[in-house]
């Protein structure tokens, strides 16, 4: 049977969220919801291919974009421009992504025309990845939850739950603290909670990569209090892999590791929608 894939526009309680949707088409029953949860790159010609994954195996995915605001993207951050920036951060040391001088510095080096754009872009995106924005981001993800849970016809009743990656990683950690009724979390080298984990409700499965220390090691203590208060986390830590291990757009891709873990990301979304 085709994927069918759409952009859809639903009302959050904070206003109207944007959101890419695939499925297995036609389909008559209600089926469990994945929210693929999206990299900084936005929801992306990758995120889109992940989300027709999951489509594939029987979901319904939903990612909902995370830099449209009120369901419109800032025009900085438009499709192209987003591929222009990642194409330009991976020209760059990483140290510099974050490193507003640095990352200056290396914008000089473009021709004069692509300087003003690319400044405005990277000054939209990494205001977007400021830790204030993670309430806004939780919002939209619940609001996406409780949108597949509560009224869109092919998910109508059925469980929730969620992938993601980097960012999205973190978020969708975050979004098992904020849902208690969230079926199952699976975790793509994102950074757990500090917070509330006594509030997680679900079980989550985490892949990370012993290359990406700045990541990796914060999981040992959020591993330890999860046992401590009795909840469901696994953590598989691939040894020679690096951040962003699954993407296969970027240079960090790891064929092994994106397979394994995708095969495994499955096996324990079919346990959570089963229970």
């Amino acid at each position: 049977m085709p994927i069918q894939s759409e952009w859809r526009t639903f009302t959050g309680a904070n206003g109207d969220i944007r959101a890419y949707v695939a499925a297995i088409e036609p389909v008559t029953e209600p089926r469990p919801t994945v929210i693929v949860i999206q990299e900084i790159w936005g929801v992306d010609a990758h995120i889109q291919d992940v989300a027709q994954r999951f489509a594939a195996a029987g979901y319904v995915a939903i990612a909902p974009d995370l830099f449209a605001e009120n369901g419109v993207r800032p025009n900085e951050l438009n499709e192209e421009m987003l591929k222009e920036v990642k194409s330009f951060l991976h020209s760059i040391p990483h140290p510099a992504w974050f490193n507003p001088d640095a990352r200056e510095a290396e914008i000089s080096k473009l021709p004069n025309e692509r300087q003003e754009t690319m400044r405005a872009a990277l000054n939209t995106l990494f205001g977007f990845l400021d830790p204030s924005k993670s309430e806004m981001f939780v919002n939209i993800l619940k609001a996406a939850a409780d949108y597949a849970r509560n009224t869109y016809e092919k998910t109508k009743n059925m469980t929730v739950t969620s992938v993601g990656f980097c960012l999205g990683g973190a978020l969708s950690a975050a979004l098992a603290v904020n849902d208690q009724n969230h079926a199952g979390a699976v975790v793509f080298y994102g950074r757990p909670p500090k917070e509330r984990i006594d509030e997680i409700q679900c079980p989550i499965l985490g892949f990370y990569g012993g290359n990406d220390p700045n990541i990796t090691n914060l999981i040992p203590a959020f591993e330890e209090e999860m046992k401590k208060l009795d909840k469901s986390f696994e953590a598989i830590v691939y040894p020679d892999a690096q951040h962003a291990f699954f993407n296969d757009t970027n240079p960090t891709y790891n064929a092994r590791y994106a397979r394994d873990s995708f095969a495994k990301a499955l096996t324990f979304l079919n346990q959570v929608t089963a229970e």
